[in-house]
C-alpha cells in the first residue's frame, strides 16, 4: 500500500498585505536575512571614483514600469547611496533635475528624452550631452525598477487518493491558522553614462528578496529596496576601485582600449 502523500498547494494573491508595525512575538525573533544577488559591468576604465569626484553625477531618470512613488522613492535611494559612497563629489539628487528643467522650459523636453529612450533602448547622444552641461555633470544616471512585489502565500495540507475514502479533516482552530508566509522581492537596473564622451561607461543590477511568516513579518518592503540600492551602489564603487588599481594613469580620456 502507498505511502499516504501530501500534497502542497500554494495561494499567491494579487495584492500585497498590509503592513503596518511588527508584533511583539516578530521583535523577539532575530533579523531575518535579506537575499541579495548583483551583477555590475565597467565599460570605460576612465570611469573611477576620481572621475566620479571631477566631473559629478545627476541621477537623471528614473525610467517607467512602476507608479510615480516608486521611481520618487528609488531616486531617493540611489541619491543616498551615491552621497555616502562619494562624499565629496557633486551629487546631483532627481528632485533638482526636475526643478532645473522647469525652470528652463525643458521639463517636457526631459520627460521625451527619458521616453524615448526606454523605448527605443538607444541613446540620444546630442540630447544627453545637453543635459550633461545643463547639470553642469559629466555623468548622468539611469534606472528602473522592474520588479517590486510583495505577496502572501498560504501553505494548505491536501490528502491524495490514497487517504480514507470519504475522511473529512475539521481544524478547530479555522483555516485562518494554516501556514502563511510573506514574500518580497525587488529588483533594480542602473546605467550611468558619460555626456562628454557619449557612452555608457557603467552598468548594473540587483535582486533581494525575503520570506518571512506572515506573523513574524518584521522587514518591509523599504527595508530591501533600501538594501538592494545600497548593495548596487558599493559595487559600483568597489568595481571603479578595481579598474583604477588596474590602470596605469586612468585619466578622463573616452576611450575604452
Amino acid at each position: 500500500m502507498k505511502f499516504l502523500g501530501l500534497i502542497v498547494l500554494i495561494f499567491l494573491s494579487g495584492c500585497a498585505t498590509h503592513f503596518t508595525s511588527p508584533s511583539k512575538e516578530a521583535l523577539k525573533q532575530p533579523f531575518p536575512p535579506i537575499q541579495e544577488q548583483t551583477s555590475t559591468a565597467l565599460y570605460l576604465p576612465s570611469f573611477t571614483n576620481d572621475a566620479i569626484h571631477q566631473g559629478g553625477v545627476a541621477i537623471l531618470g528614473i525610467l517607467k514600469g512602476g507608479p510615480d512613488v516608486l521611481r520618487q522613492n528609488a531616486a531617493f535611494e540611489f541619491f543616498q547611496g551615491l552621497r555616502e559612497v562619494f562624499p565629496s563629489a557633486r551629487i546631483v539628487p532627481r528632485s533638482d533635475v526636475i526643478r532645473r528643467a522647469r525652470t528652463a522650459g525643458r521639463y517636457h523636453d526631459l520627460n521625451h528624452f527619458l521616453e524615448q529612450y526606454e523605448r527605443r533602448r538607444r541613446m540620444d547622444i546630442s540630447a544627453l550631452s545637453e543635459w550633461g552641461r545643463l547639470e553642469g555633470v559629466r555623468y548622468l544616471f539611469f534606472a528602473q525598477v522592474p520588479v517590486n512585489d510583495k505577496h502572501t502565500k498560504t501553505v494548505m495540507p491536501q490528502y491524495g487518493e490514497d487517504g480514507i475514502a470519504g475522511k473529512v479533516f475539521v481544524f478547530s482552530s479555522g483555516p485562518e491558522q494554516l501556514p502563511s508566509r510573506v514574500e518580497k522581492r525587488v529588483s533594480l537596473e542602473a546605467e550611468v553614462w558619460d555626456a562628454v564622451c557619449g557612452k555608457l561607461v557603467w552598468s548594473g543590477s540587483g535582486q533581494a528578496e525575503i520570506s518571512e511568516a506572515v506573523r513574524l513579518e518584521r522587514v518591509r518592503v523599504d527595508d530591501i529596496f533600501t538594501s538592494i540600492t545600497r548593495r548596487l551602489i558599493g559595487e559600483m564603487d568597489r568595481t571603479m576601485w578595481e579598474s583604477g588599481k588596474a590602470a596605469d594613469s586612468a585619466g578622463t580620456g573616452c576611450s575604452s582600449g
